[in-house]
């Protein structure tokens, strides 16, 4: 995708679309053509063209005990280092998802501007 779209009025849910095409097309695709994943994510980090997604709301991580009780809440610490978007399942919400995102302020604020537009599109 191109920035530009990215930003534009529909760009969340453009984002959006496109992830959840590339994820259809690994599920068809399986490993086929795993040995470029590796050179094509770090020449993508070079460029500074690269957010990670770590997590699944499918680990059901609010189900985990340890012995001590379950979480009352959940975050992964690293996703402060970087374009890190976390999911988990919702803790309150039968089929929901937690989002988690790290980000500077001034990014922070575009996100919600741009998130809270996108919201009122759907």
């Amino acid at each position: 995708m191109k920035k530009r779209e990215l930003m534009g009025e529909n760009g969340f849910v453009l984002a959006a679309k496109a992830m959840g095409k590339k994820v259809k097309e690994v599920e068809k695709s399986g490993l086929i053509g795993v040995e470029t994943w590796i050179p094509t994510v770090m020449e993508r980090a070079k460029s500074g063209r690269l957010t990670s997604v770590a997590g699944s709301p499918k680990l059901y991580v609010y189900n985990t005990d340890f012995g001590w009780g379950k979480p009352s809440k959940v975050e992964l610490v690293h996703i402060e280092s970087g374009d890190v978007i976390s999911l988990a399942e919702s803790r309150d919400e039968q089929g929901g998802i937690e989002v988690g995102l790290a980000l500077n302020m001034n990014q922070m604020d575009e996100f919600v501007a741009i998130f809270e537009q996108s919201l009122k599109l759907l």
